[in-house]
């Protein structure tokens, strides 16, 4: 039963500048309009001409499609993947029969450089952390169980909701937290473990109908199932305040540490169930069976735990492609969030994509959360609800979009006033189909089913174009942080 609450108010950043185009196109057009009067002293056509054109590169910048993109941003990202491909980027070996020293199979791409340190909670249990060397953060992966909502009262599911944001506004008052991410991954049951377990418990002097009967269950419900994995990530960056260098590993990972029982403590009344944090074997499985699904089978028939090293968890060999990457055993796709539900929704909006989908042999959806810290959110509301108004005064007859965005705006200030945090996200969904025959048009199937899930619960999804190897490693659970790999640009530093 889904509550009859809704949800929504979410809101672009709003760029500002005139006709809301953005402050550095709007700086640029004063530019050429400043350099045009003054040509105009020395050559009236010189300065036509380089107003017109210059005018005219401005209004072309300015023109965004559905996705928010532009021209620009188009051709960067096409010559960006074209030059991957020549260079050799876009492809991985590793293995016994690669550079790779001691015939590893370390991770590709942004991952290379991602290493597991042990730790332990304010409890003493143990714990493992992913260290990102290359930005300095480290990452917690939690394994939650959460209870569902099939049976539970409006109140009830409206208390988890009020839980949930209760957890954001905490870590948002929490120094070094960078970012949150929620990863639910399903696949399908293989059975056999199912088997395994019910064999166990078969006796060999079991009677005839009992023995029937056990085997009739093994038989209708060891196959069709799906499994279900909900794994929580925080991202923790912590520098020291006399030389602003990062923390040593022993210092964060202690920090980190005595936040577990509060942490924990929160999402369990957010409606994750008890959930535990994942050792350094139970993080290599989940990330070589993202890469190698295949390898599932092999895991499930061997009694107790495999091994898994972490330099081996990655791919032998992985391509990455315009639309679609290969790695091992399967071909994926994976779509970046442009745009979230345009009106109200209900808790149970993201349930159909979220749950197994037909055709999808594996999916993984994960949702990035950035949250401000309340001096930074303050800020921001007021210049929302300025940008706003100030979009509204430049319109002879204001639109209703515009109208929409100042009272979203208002709302957020006075919501931040009363204690709110203002918070980013984003989400990536990844879908796996098995390597071989006829890979595409199944991995077509199962982009229809991704497609179809995510427009009925009012999502723009685009594919990662050019970029579907890193999209696949931030969609794993393993806490990358996109926001520190985009490159440095000028324009958004004037933004």
């Amino acid at each position: 039963m889904a509550s009859n609450t809704t949800y929504g108010d979410w809101m672009r950043p709003i760029r500002g500048g005139i006709r809301n185009i953005g402050r550095p196109l709007t700086m640029i057009g004063f530019g050429v309009l400043a350099v045009t009067l003054m040509l105009s002293m020395a050559n009236v056509v010189a300065a036509l001409v380089f107003g017109v054109v210059g005018l005219g590169i401005v209004m072309v910048l300015a023109v965004r499609d559905r996705q928010h993109r532009n021209v620009l941003d188009r051709t960067v990202e096409r010559r960006a993947h074209v030059a991957s491909v020549r260079s050799g980027r876009a492809l991985y070996r590793s293995g016994l029969l690669s550079f790779e020293e001691h015939g590893s199979c370390l991770l590709p791409g942004i991952l290379h450089k991602v290493s597991l340190v042990e730790a332990s909670d304010g409890f003493g249990r143990r714990l493992t952390l992913a260290y990102h060397a290359h930005t300095g953060e480290y990452s917690l992966i939690m394994a939650c169980q959460p209870q569902g909502a099939g049976l539970a009262d409006d109140d009830v599911e409206d208390a988890w909701v009020a839980g949930w944001a209760g957890l954001m506004e905490a870590l948002g008052s929490e120094l070094g937290v960078t970012q949150m991410a929620v990863t639910v991954d399903t696949s399908p049951d293989s059975g056999i473990r199912f088997r395994r377990q019910l064999s166990r418990r078969i006796v060999d002097d079991a009677p005839d109908l009992a023995a029937r009967a056990m085997a009739q269950v093994m038989d209708l419900y060891a196959t069709g199932g799906a499994r279900s994995d909900v794994l929580l990530t925080l991202t923790f960056r912590y520098r020291d305040a006399r030389d602003g260098k990062y923390l040593q590993a022993e210092e964060a990972a202690r920090r980190i540490g005595q936040l577990v029982p509060d942490i924990q403590a929160r999402i369990g009344a957010a409606g994750g169930g008890s959930p535990r944090c994942l050792d350094a074997q139970e993080t290599a499985r989940l990330v070589r069976l993202a890469y190698d699904p295949a390898a599932s089978d092999a895991f499930d028939s061997q009694d107790g735990c495999p091994h898994v090293a972490w330099r081996d968890a990655g791919p032998v060999a992985c391509e990455a492609h315009w639309d679609w990457y290969r790695h091992d055993s399967a071909v994926s796709r994976t779509w970046q969030m442009c745009d979230p539900p345009a009106s109200n929704v209900t808790a149970d909006t993201l349930a159909r994509l979220l749950g197994p989908l037909d055709d999808c042999d594996r999916k993984r959806v994960t949702v990035l959360f950035h949250i401000l810290p309340p001096d930074r959110t303050a800020f921001l509301a007021e210049q929302n609800r300025q940008r706003a108004a100030n979009q509204v005064s430049q319109e002879k007859r204001a639109s209703v979009s515009a109208m929409s965005q100042i009272g979203k705006a208002n709302r957020q200030a006075v919501e931040t006033n009363q204690g709110a945090a203002i918070v980013f996200f984003g989400m990536l969904v990844t879908v796996s189909v098995t390597a071989g025959e006829d890979e595409a048009l199944r991995l077509a199937a199962a982009s229809h089913a991704v497609e179809g899930a995510a427009g009925a619960a009012k999502i723009d999804l685009r594919p990662c174009y050019g970029a579907q190897d890193t999209g696949f490693a931030a969609c794993l659970p393993l806490g990358v942080n996109l926001r520190n790999y985009a490159p440095p640009s000028m324009m958004e530093a004037l933004a």
